[in-house]
């Protein structure tokens, strides 16, 4: 890409992330909330988004835009892109376990991933994910659709 779609692309992270940072802080607090509150997370992601913006812009600014006589690979971004949207509209009906087990396999796949590896990956991430939130934190997962949920 050029140095200016890189700077574009840059500042425009900066302004998404302070315009969704603003919104994260006007979430309305209830007696329900904890102690992140109910901004909090956002707030992180916001944070997240404009460190990612910022550091596009320093790398322009020190080394410049991308390489010119290669293209980046939008098939790849669009690929992941796909399997995201479909995890987004697995996740209510098979459940956020299941879903997030085929997701896991789904990008280890298309990383280039073959054989058994693959589902042994995305069981034990699903497992971890589950054991860290439903037992050990006590943070009940959706069971989806097809399971009851």
């Amino acid at each position: 890409m050029s140095r200016a779609v890189d700077a574009a692309l840059g500042a425009g992270a900066l302004a998404l992330a302070g315009a969704y940072g603003a919104m994260a802080t006007a979430i309305p607090v209830s007696m329900l909330s904890d102690a992140v509150g109910p901004g909090g997370v956002p707030l992180v992601v916001a944070g997240l988004l404009a460190f990612g913006g910022a550091g596009v812009l320093i790398k322009t600014a020190l080394v410049g835009g991308g390489t010119a006589g290669k293209q980046p690979d939008h098939q790849r971004a669009a690929g992941l892109f796909v399997i995201l949207v479909a995890y987004v509209v697995a996740v209510p009906l098979l459940g956020y376990p299941l879903a997030v087990g085929i997701l896991a396999a789904a990008v280890a796949f298309f990383a280039g991933g073959r054989g058994i590896g693959i589902v042994a990956f995305a069981a034990a991430l699903a497992g971890l994910f589950w054991f860290g939130f439903v037992k050990l934190l006590g943070i009940p997962f959706p069971s989806g659709l097809l399971f009851g949920g």
